[in-house]
């Protein structure tokens, strides 16, 4: 009689920080519930995964993240990641999760130093074909991009001078636009926060569907996104049907 494989999950963003934490957030995950979960990855009765996209989402704050827009792709300093948040997922890690790709822009690994998942289910040919079959008609890269298109018209690259040099692309145009108003930042932040999160969000579902796991587990119901968020309570039957 064959010995059962033990099922593949991968961890949202909010269950990393209960299964680093477990008494983190009582009132929606019960911390005994988080300590048998740690202790499953920890002794291998459950495969844990953790996206690429949810240690960017997590270690960088909003500001950072328009940083890392204006250099990926290029040779530039990527802002440091928080070391706090760093701590959690390597707490994560050493219980036994390991990660996996989702490539954000140029297709350029986010942070280093994390083990890798291996391509146990998919060939990696495979799994870009999958990831990409995921997130492409999701649309949320074409919606940040159409941002910042929009911002690039407001804010050219004239305003910088000389104190940008390369070539020009939409993804330059947040952290122009966070710098030249001030002012304007906070509603920077309201318009192109839930987009960068929509974004982020199909990443992670793309990388867990693209490696052929079992389980995808959150407590994120997509309610502040509303009904058009991926995780919306709404979208929760479609999404079953796709990831299997």
């Amino acid at each position: 009689m064959s010995t059962p494989k033990p099922p593949r999950v991968t961890f949202d963003t909010n269950v990393c920080n209960v299964i680093h934490d477990p008494g983190r957030w009582p009132d929606q995950v019960d911390p005994e519930d988080a300590r048998k979960v740690r202790g499953a990855i920890q002794d291998g009765t459950a495969l844990g995964f953790v996206s690429e996209a949810t240690l960017f989402v997590e270690c960088l704050s909003f500001e950072d993240k328009l940083a890392y827009l204006a250099v990926a792709g290029t040779d530039k300093a990527r802002p440091a990641p928080d070391p706090r948040a760093v701590a959690r997922f390597e707490d994560v890690e050493k219980v036994g999760a390991r990660l996996l790709h989702a490539p954000l822009l140029e297709s350029e690994i986010f942070i280093k130093g994390f083990s890798w998942a291996g391509d146990d289910v998919f060939s990696a040919e495979d799994r870009h074909l999958r990831f990409a079959s995921f997130c492409r008609p999701l649309g949320g890269l074409d919606k940040l991009k159409r941002c910042g298109e929009a911002l690039d018209a407001r804010f050219p690259f004239a305003f910088y001078g000389t104190a940008m040099k390369g070539p020009l692309t939409w993804s330059r145009a947040f952290k122009r636009a966070w710098d030249a108003d001030p002012a304007g930042q906070k509603k920077l932040r309201r318009d192109v926060g839930p987009i960068i999160s929509e974004w982020c969000d199909g990443l992670i579902v793309g990388s867990h569907f693209a490696y052929g796991n079992d389980v995808f587990c959150t407590i994120d119901r997509g309610k502040n996104a509303g009904a058009d968020s991926l995780l919306h309570e709404s979208n929760r039957g479609a999404l079953r049907r796709e990831l299997p």
